[in-house]
């Protein structure tokens, strides 16, 4: 098999800290991305990643700067080389609960690395070897940029004491929208809401019914699919919540009907609806939600933004290609 053409791929990433990403890490994903075809699953390990989850709210910036970046940076690759449709999961080892290497569905031709993540690698086929699942090639890959002079997360110690009760995970936590040929800005938000949920997450998933005036609607996913993608998602990233991935009919959802309900994360286009869901909420003598507000954007690099402006990262584009792709 040719190096540019395995159709599903795990690159192997190890970061000390949140906040320990940079050039050399980018290198990695834009050769990963160049030699997958289907599928490419960026297996991140950071030692730190069970302490940092239980400051999900003081760490939600470094998470989502840390998303965005694993995200974006592959995003712009695939859609430099025109593979749009190149499905790239960030998955977070220890947190998602299970090992990767094992799970068979993934089908993996090979696995990437760097040359330091050579025995890290060879240490999956031997766990692989031991559950009685085949080899996979390993490839590794040189970079111009060295993983040194990374950046560590000097204030972890300061912080964790200064944050002697940390806000807690919250029990429900709720995240709605389309879900349409679900990508990199819907990962980032479905991620950071699983982030902040304690036992159970809600997600809404706008019906057909109320999409007759989206562009391009004949190539919007059903429901009942875009319903699956979302679940199958969420179960690959983190086993250890409930999930309730349900239609809405409205903007409000279950968020005017369960109680229990305590945060909402919302994109930075639909933070208005927030308000209005508040307002309802003490109408009906609830609780008002704690609002967490994402931006496809990381601090730590701006320039990704800028670098996207052109690849039109939406539903709407895809179903564009897909509209031109069946006119051919």
């Amino acid at each position: 098999m040719s190096e540019s053409n395995y159709k599903n791929s795990l690159l192997q990433i190890t970061l000390p800290t949140l906040t320990s990403f940079n050039e050399y890490h980018r290198e990695l994903i834009e050769s990963a991305v160049n030699c997958s075809s289907e599928s490419l699953t960026i297996h991140v390990s950071c030692q730190k990643i069970e302490i940092y989850r239980n400051y999900p709210v003081e760490y939600w910036t470094e998470f989502h700067d840390l998303l965005n970046f694993l995200y974006l940076s592959g995003t712009k690759v695939s859609y430099d080389n025109l593979k749009h449709f190149l499905e790239i999961d960030i998955i977070f080892e220890k947190w998602n609960g299970y090992n990767i290497e094992l799970v068979k569905e993934k089908n993996f031709d090979v696995f990437f690395g760097s040359k330091a993540e050579q025995s890290r690698l060879q240490e999956f086929n031997d766990n692989r070897k031991k559950a009685s699942l085949s080899d996979v090639h390993i490839l590794i890959f040189d970079t111009k940029t060295s993983p040194k002079n990374i950046m560590y997360d000097q204030n972890f110690e300061d912080r964790k004491k200064f944050n002697e009760n940390p806000k807690k995970l919250y029990q429900t936590a709720i995240v709605g929208g389309t879900f349409d040929h679900l990508h990199a800005g819907h990962k980032i938000l479905l991620t950071m809401t699983a982030w902040i949920s304690g036992e159970k997450m809600i997600c809404g998933v706008t019906d057909d019914c109320m999409l007759k005036t989206k562009k391009f609607k004949e190539f919007l996913e059903p429901i009942n699919i875009r319903i699956t993608k979302v679940l199958k998602f969420l179960n690959a990233i983190h086993q250890g919540l409930l999930y309730e991935v349900v239609p809405i009919y409205d903007i409000y959802g279950p968020t005017i009907s369960e109680p229990s309900i305590q945060a909402l994360v919302v994109s930075k286009e639909t933070m208005s609806g927030s308000g209005l869901i508040n307002e309802e909420r003490q109408k009906r003598g609830f609780e008002t939600l704690n609002i967490f507000v994402i931006e496809v954007i990381s601090s730590s690099n701006p320039s990704l933004k800028e670098d996207l402006k052109d690849h039109k990262l939406s539903s709407t584009y895809l179903r564009e290609l897909c509209k031109n792709s069946k006119s051919k």
